[in-house]
């Protein structure tokens, strides 16, 4: 767990964010600090609504209990699924274009063979469990321990490619798969952009609990809307885009 704070608003409601790491969305870095680009998003959205916060950082399948149980709390990156819709508060984007992607190593002569993600159905796809590409492989007809794998620790899902012959693919997105593959100590370069999946976005969100304060969601959802209309989204997307090579 990993804690970042600000109380400078005095008699103005707090918020809880909680987040995963996810670089360049979310990123400890080696002095515990929290940075990165939703990061720096959310941060800006909090000090423009004039709310006190704190920002914990937890592994993925905790930090999406808690917004989906704890009032006042509120989750970044969330992809805005239909499944998703009535279980939080959706404040607004924190990305503005991504999707879904199928990953192979190029050493697999499998990922020559996939023109349509029909075809992922012949071969066995892994991915994080709860997480949004979970759904989404669900919905176009996967079938867990048939030809989907469910891993319950993000930071291993490029290894299995590696180390898990029987492992085909992994689904990832453009903008994080160069830090994944880092974060497993696997280069980048060994891998294959097999197909993009258009029926699953990956665009991001802040959410947050459904029984958050009503003043609190009015507040966030303001500063958040200010920020994509008046160019500091752009600059700051522009200040990272350098860590997306893989973004198109």
């Amino acid at each position: 767990m990993f804690f970042l704070c600000n109380n400078s608003f005095a008699n103005q409601p707090e918020v809880t964010f909680v987040t995963e790491h996810l670089p360049p969305y979310q990123i400890i870095k080696e002095d515990a600090s929290i940075v990165g680009f939703a990061t720096e998003v959310v941060l800006e959205t909090a000090q423009r609504a004039k709310i006190n916060y704190q920002l914990y950082l937890y592994p993925w399948v905790r930090t999406y209990n808690l917004a989906l149980t704890k009032t006042n709390h509120c989750i970044f990156s969330l992809a805005r699924l239909p499944s998703r819709e009535k279980l939080f508060t959706w404040i607004g984007p924190v990305t503005e274009k991504n999707n879904a992607v199928i990953w192979s190593l190029k050493s697999n002569k499998h990922g020559n063979e996939i023109e349509t993600v029909d075809d992922l159905k012949r071969y066995t796809t892994a991915v994080n469990k709860n997480d949004a590409t979970h759904t989404g492989m669900l919905n176009i007809g996967l079938t867990e321990n048939k030809n989907l794998y469910v891993l319950e620790h993000t930071d291993s899902l490029i290894n299995l490619l590696v180390d898990r012959p029987e492992i085909d693919f992994i689904v990832a997105d453009d903008i994080t798969i160069t830090h994944r593959a880092k974060l497993s100590g696997v280069s980048v370069d060994l891998l294959n952009r097999v197909i993009e999946v258009k029926s699953l976005p990956l665009n991001f969100f802040l959410a947050c609990n459904i029984n958050t304060d009503s003043n609190i969601i009015e507040k966030l959802t303001k500063s958040l809307t200010s920020i994509h209309q008046d160019g500091t989204y752009q600059n700051i997307f522009s200040k990272w885009k350098s860590k997306m090579p893989h973004l198109r």
